[in-house]
């Protein structure tokens, strides 16, 4: 067994919770939106706007730790400094500006959705394979719907765009965190079976 192959499966084992808790949280927040849409409709651009700084920096940081290891490393970082670039913009113009900023920021949401399903996409790609480059395919994929869903309620409702993304972002929440959940799981098992063996 190869160096390489020992010090990628130990860095999976050393952070893959974090891959659960990105999971969990998107379930929790896709949870909220269905139980309390009103409530998470005023906080829908807070909770949206830290999620994406939290995963920015996940991803800038799995970056920078893989690209010894990982060609394609590249992109994850570009993935990370939109993330965070997506939440400051959601954190900075909530409400302020009105209706007008509010269509701007969903089609930014719109932007960066698709932006990172379709660079998650050669990320995913660049994983040994099985389950885990499925599931990594998966999320992407997940991202690029959500996007374009949310582009066709902007495009053709645009008055109702809020009360039908707190259900958009709700249901792409669930399945997108319980996706990264079970990827997660899978990368530790994959992780502790390379390790056993060396």
């Amino acid at each position: 067994m190869s160096n390489d192959a020992v010090a990628v499966s130990s860095f999976i084992k050393s952070i893959w919770w974090l891959v659960l808790l990105r999971g969990v949280l998107l379930v929790v927040l896709g949870i909220l939106a269905f139980i309390w849409p009103v409530a998470t409709a005023g906080a829908v651009f807070w909770v949206f706007g830290i999620y994406a700084i939290a995963d920015g920096i996940t991803e800038i940081v799995h970056a920078f730790a893989t690209r010894k290891t990982d060609r394609r490393w590249g992109w994850l970082l570009v993935i990370g400094i939109l993330g965070v670039l997506a939440g400051i913009a959601l954190l900075v113009f909530p409400f302020a500006i009105g209706a007008l900023t509010l269509l701007i920021l969903l089609w930014f949401v719109v932007f960066w959705a698709i932006v990172n399903g379709i660079m998650g996409i050669p990320a995913a790609a660049a994983l040994a394979g099985g389950a885990a480059k499925t599931m990594a395919i998966v999320f992407s994929l997940l991202s690029i719907v959500f996007g374009v869903l949310l582009a066709i309620l902007l495009w053709t409702t645009p008055g109702n765009a809020l009360v039908w993304l707190i259900y958009v972002l709700g249901a792409y929440a669930v399945l997108a965190g319980i996706v990264l959940v079970v990827l997660a799981f899978q990368a530790r098992s994959a992780a502790n079976a390379v390790l056993a063996t060396r």
